[in-house]
């Protein structure tokens, strides 16, 4: 396998992991990007049809599809900066400037992740309309817990450092802003809190795996017999 044809492979195993679960004779499959508090359709399936929502979902260039989604949130940020700037016109950034950014920045991935969401449905609604529903449920600990098993050891510790890393920046800003008396630094506190629960919890998982991955000691047998 070429670099690409490995990137697709792995993308579609981590999808099929976050979206399927295995059950007697197939799988349980929910729709995908479930809007937050709310309950989306579960099908059966068997491994054909899993295999015709993947070919609907996965990207065919996933590297590329990552690197645009991930700059798309950035110019998505910078928008709602350069945006909510002439309202306010401080200097330096305030608090509520801060706030109001973050939700400006909110509601623009919102309304991107609402097309993409109905893009995608719309595609798979054909298939859909032909499968069984289900009382059986993926939760989202279920998703998390198969996406982290697909994940290699490598990918397990590289969102590992990345979370930790932006933990301590956020956490190093909020103790400089605080030590200054800026209430900014409460905003930056709430971010590293946001990054630090996803950096603990795959760090127990990378633990977990890596405790799992070392030889067991031989357990010692009693030689003694009955006298």
């Amino acid at each position: 396998m070429n670099k690409q044809e490995l990137a697709l492979a792995d993308t579609r195993t981590q999808i099929a992991a976050a979206m399927f679960k295995p059950v007697p004779g197939g799988y349980v499959f929910c729709e995908p990007y479930r809007l937050p508090f709310t309950q989306s359709p579960h099908y059966l399936v068997n491994e054909a049809q899993k295999d015709q929502i993947l070919a609907t979902i996965v990207p065919k260039r996933p590297i590329l599809w990552q690197v645009t989604l991930w700059s798309a949130i950035c110019v998505m940020a910078a928008v709602a900066g350069i945006a909510f700037w002439p309202y306010t016109r401080h200097g330096d950034t305030t608090l509520t400037d801060m706030i109001g950014m973050i939700v400006l920045t909110f509601v623009l991935v919102l309304v991107a992740f609402v097309l993409l969401r109905w893009r995608t449905l719309r595609g798979l609604r054909p298939l859909l309309a032909s499968l069984p529903t289900t009382d059986l449920r993926i939760t989202r600990s279920d998703a998390q817990r198969q996406v982290t098993d697909a994940m290699s050891t490598r990918q397990l510790i590289l969102v590992v450092a990345a979370a930790f890393i932006a933990c301590s920046s956020f956490l190093i800003n909020a103790i400089i802003f605080l030590m200054m008396g800026r209430s900014v630094g409460f905003l930056y506190l709430a971010g590293g809190l946001l990054f630090g629960a996803p950096a603990i919890v795959y760090c127990r998982r990378l633990i977990d795996r890596v405790g799992n991955a070392l030889p067991k000691p031989p357990q010692a047998h009693d030689d003694t017999g009955p006298n």
